[in-house]
């Protein structure tokens, strides 16, 4: 899928249609979200909006996908938020999480057979915890989730072509990565770092993570926007936030100067994210999203010239989409249809709505008023007023991956929404 592009943008009547050659393969994706608010032990508090993060990547990968499953238990505020969804959903345990796995599997062999390459999210929120032997875990309703366990049940029988990984818990590192082997006697040595071996992902070039830590660190939940801190940042990145170079597709390089970006003036070592991002060694270019892949979302365009923090609220109160943009970028939006929104600055808004999929809304023509509903919830200082308070845009990016050695996307394009 590509952006072609189109001036003026008040010609643009479609977006985002997928022009890739016939000869590639075809690449359906999956979704499977497990999200769960209570821990492993007693002492760890539930979490609050676990299951409102995984309601909202349901939403997300829905648009996307061929078939997206969310094992969780949506609380009472969450169920009245995302009527119906709590009908769809299963409970986060062993069992239910082996049946989804199973029944993703074969469609996905059914699409290999096809000459198809697919595609599987695989993404958890909610508390995980690194055990004494060194070993990650996360919480399902029935006990602990093993990094042993995401390797042999996820990892290594998956009919995917490529997975993505996306972790949002507490030591989220160490459930998908090790740091040393595990500490035995010498005579069991071998066996254990053979052991280990099959627990790495460098023996998974197809496999890709987005995770919230980097060393032992607690995940925040923020308030104000009934979401993790680091699900907030990634929702708002694939949702189109992140594409530095307006290509309609976010890259893994794209999400790390985006999240680095958002965090970049928090002051308060306690709330600033270490996230670990490891694009799969087999294409280091692949996107996480594209929004063009036939996805079932309508847009909005924030032309040139708009500038400054930005956020969309939908006619339900919650946040899913928020940025700080920079001047001279053209940044492009995908959103659930079926809702009401609301552009929001500081002290300003402007309402819209997609009359169907694959509308376009142009911020440029907005009316904005005075901002009328007020700040809603206790927020911290340092989420309210300092994340996303750098702005994000091609000359952070550039100079991010410069500082990283790394090699940046394609040269940005001009956003085109011709059909």
């Amino acid at each position: 899928m590509r952006l072609l592009r189109c001036t003026p943008v008040a010609l643009c009547v479609a977006l985002l249609v997928g022009t890739a050659a016939s000869a590639a393969p075809e690449r359906p994706t999956y979704a499977l979200i497990l999200a769960n608010n209570t821990g492993l032990e007693p002492k760890q508090a539930p979490l609050r909006y676990a299951d409102d993060d995984g309601a909202r990547y349901y939403e997300l990968f829905s648009s996307h996908t061929k078939e997206t499953v969310l094992l969780s238990v949506l609380d009472a505020e969450t169920q009245a938020l995302h009527p119906g969804l709590a009908a769809r959903t299963r409970p986060p345990t062993r069992p239910a999480l082996k049946e989804a796995l199973g029944r993703l599997n074969a469609l996905m062999s059914e699409d290999r057979k096809r000459g198809d390459s697919p595609v599987l999210y695989f993404v958890f929120t909610g508390h995980g915890k690194r055990g004494a032997a060194g070993e990650g875990a996360v919480a399902l309703l029935d006990g602990a989730f093993t990094r042993t366990d995401l390797y042999a049940q996820v990892i290594a029988p998956s009919s995917a072509s490529f997975i993505h990984l996306i972790v949002d818990a507490c030591d989220s590192y160490y459930f998908v990565n090790s740091r040393g082997a595990l500490p035995v006697a010498p005579a069991q040595v071998q066996a254990v770092q053979g052991l280990l071996a099959t627990r790495e992902l460098t023996r998974y070039p197809h496999v890709g993570a987005v995770l919230s830590t980097t060393r032992e660190q607690e995940s925040h939940e923020w308030s104000a926007i009934r979401s993790g801190v680091f699900s907030h940042q990634v929702l708002s990145a694939l949702s189109g936030a992140a594409d530095v170079n307006a290509d309609g597709r976010v890259e893994y390089s794209e999400l790390q100067a985006f999240i680095a970006a958002a965090n970049q003036g928090v002051d308060d070592v306690r709330g600033r994210l270490e996230v670990s991002i490891q694009p799969p060694a087999q294409d280091r270019s692949a996107a996480l999203v594209d929004l063009g892949d036939r996805a079932r979302l309508g847009f909005l365009l924030l032309p040139a010239g708009l500038e400054g923090r930005l956020w969309v609220e939908d006619s339900r109160g919650l946040r899913v989409a928020e940025l700080n943009k920079e001047r001279e970028r053209t940044v492009v939006l995908g959103l659930p249809p079926g809702y009401g929104y609301f552009l929001r600055a500081s002290g300003r808004e402007a309402a819209f709505k997609f009359p169907r999929a694959s509308a376009v809304v142009d911020a440029g023509g907005l009316s904005w008023r005075d901002n009328a509903v007020a700040s809603r919830g206790a927020v911290e200082d340092a989420f309210r007023d300092r994340l996303f308070s750098m702005p994000f845009g091609p000359r952070f990016y550039s100079g991010y991956m410069a500082s990283l050695g790394q090699t940046p996307v394609a040269p940005e394009q001009e956003p085109d929404l011709s059909p």
